[in-house]
C-alpha cells in the first residue's frame, strides 16, 4: 500500500476526519504507517479515546483502496488525495480538507480562478435571474463557477455558466453514484461535457443526509477565493457556508434584494456587517481582480483595474475590540472582559470585522488580526 492508496482507504473509516488523520500522521510519520500501529498506539493520539481506538483499529483491518479505485475507473471518475500533485492547493489550506476528492469530469478547473455563487433552494424569480446572470458574466470572463448543485440558486448558477460555455464545478452532499437531487442529473452531465466537474468527498454508495450537506459546504467555499450570496433567509445552509468561508479567509459578497423580501434577509444582514454589495459580474471582478492575469480579462472593469474603494471608518465598538486584538490569537472571552462590551455585541462586531477582513476567527473561539 502506498500513501495514495492509504488515504483512499482511510477515507472509508467511519468517523475518521481530516484533523484526526493529520494528528495520526504527525504521530506515526505517514498515512501508510497508520495501518501498522496498535490499538494502544492509537489511544495516544489526541482526541482518540479507548472506544474510538478500538473502532478505528477494527475498520483499519477491513478497508482497502482497491474497490474504490476499481469503481472510479468503471465510472470514468478520478480520485485525488493529499498525496496527489493535482489536489487543489487552495482547498488543502483549510483546516479540514477532504482526504479524497471523487471527481467526475475534468480536474483542470480545480486549479482555475474560481468564485462560488450560492443561495436559497427556494428563490424568487429575481433571485434565479440574478444568479444565472452573474454566473454567465463571470464564466464568460474566465472564472470557474462553484456551487452545490442543489435546486434553486445553485442550479441557476451552474446553468448560467453552461450557457456562457464556461466551466462550473458542482459539489455534492453524497457520493457520485448517489447524485442528489435527481432533477439535476441532466445539468450535471452538461457541466462535465463542457469541461467542468462534479465532485464529492464520499465513498461510493454514501447517500446524502442532514450531516453530509453542511460538510459539503466547506468544500464549496474552500475551492474559491470569493463567495457571492444571492438570496438567503436568515437561518439557512447558505449562511453556514458563509460562516465557513469567513473562517477560511474568503471574500464574501452579497446581492441586495427587495427591502421586504424574506429571501434576502440574510444578504441584507451580510451587507450591514460589511460584506461587499454586488449587482453585476463586473463588480464581483473588481473585488477579485487579482485572481486572473490582466491578459485573461475580457471586461472593461477588469482591464481598467480600478482601485478598490477605501474601507469605511471603524465604529467605536470596532475600534474598542481592535485595540485588544493583535497578531497573536486572543480568546473571544478575553475580548469580552477587556472591552467591557456585552457578549452578544462582541460576537456581532467580530463577525463584521471578519467580513471586512480586519480580523480572522480561528478554531476554539480565538481571534487574531489579519
Amino acid at each position: 500500500m502506498n500513501e495514495r492508496e492509504a488515504f483512499i482507504a482511510l477515507n472509508q473509516v467511519s468517523g475518521l476526519g481530516a484533523i484526526t488523520v493529520k494528528r495520526m500522521i504527525e504521530a506515526f510519520g505517514s498515512a501508510t504507517a497508520i495501518f501498522r500501529v496498535t490499538e494502544r498506539d492509537l489511544q495516544r493520539v489526541a482526541g482518540i479515546g479507548a472506544e474510538r481506538a478500538r473502532a478505528f483499529r477494527r475498520e483499519l483491518d477491513q478497508v482497502c483502496a482497491a474497490g474504490e479505485m476499481a469503481r472510479a475507473e468503471e465510472m470514468g471518475a478520478q480520485l485525488l488525495t493529499w498525496a496527489d500533485a493535482t489536489y487543489p492547493s487552495l482547498l488543502k489550506t483549510i483546516a479540514d480538507p477532504p482526504l479524497v476528492l471523487y471527481v467526475a469530469g475534468a480536474i483542470e478547473p480545480l486549479a482555475g480562478p474560481a468564485i462560488a455563487i450560492i443561495g436559497t433552494r427556494h428563490p424568487t424569480v429575481y433571485g434565479r435571474e440574478m444568479a444565472q446572470r452573474l454566473a454567465f458574466q463571470l464564466a464568460g470572463a474566465g472564472y470557474v463557477i462553484v456551487s452545490g448543485l442543489a435546486l434553486g440558486i445553485d442550479a441557476q448558477a451552474h446553468r448560467g455558466a453552461v450557457q456562457a460555455k464556461g466551466r462550473t464545478i458542482g459539489v455534492l452532499g453524497g457520493a457520485l453514484d448517489c447524485l442528489y437531487p435527481k432533477e439535476n442529473a441532466g445539468l450535471a452531465k452538461e457541466m462535465t461535457v463542457q469541461g467542468g466537474a462534479v465532485l464529492c468527498e464520499y465513498p461510493f454508495g454514501r447517500e446524502p443526509d442532514r450531516q453530509t450537506f453542511p460538510m459539503r459546504n466547506r468544500i464549496v467555499s474552500g475551492l474559491v477565493k470569493g463567495v457571492v450570496v444571492v438570496e438567503a433567509p436568515h437561518s439557512s445552509g447558505t449562511m453556514i457556508t458563509v460562516d465557513q468561508a469567513l473562517e477560511q479567509g474568503r471574500f464574501v459578497m452579497a446581492v441586495p434584494g427587495k427591502a421586504d423580501s424574506p429571501a434576502s434577509v440574510g444578504c441584507h444582514q451580510l451587507i450591514r456587517n460589511g460584506a461587499r454589495l454586488v449587482s453585476s459580474g463586473d463588480e464581483v471582478m473588481e473585488e477579485l481582480q487579482e485572481l486572473l492575469p490582466r491578459t485573461a480579462c475580457k471586461t472593461a472593469a477588469c482591464a481598467a483595474a480600478p482601485e478598490r474603494a477605501p474601507e469605511p471608518p471603524a465604529s467605536a465598538e470596532e475600534r474598542k475590540l481592535l485595540a485588544h486584538v493583535g497578531n497573536e490569537p486572543v480568546h473571544i472571552d478575553a475580548l469580552i472582559r477587556e472591552s467591557g462590551l456585552p457578549a452578544g455585541m462582541v460576537n456581532a462586531v467580530v463577525v463584521g470585522l471578519q467580513i471586512k477582513h480586519r480580523v480572522k476567527l480561528l478554531p476554539g473561539g480565538l481571534v487574531k488580526r489579519v
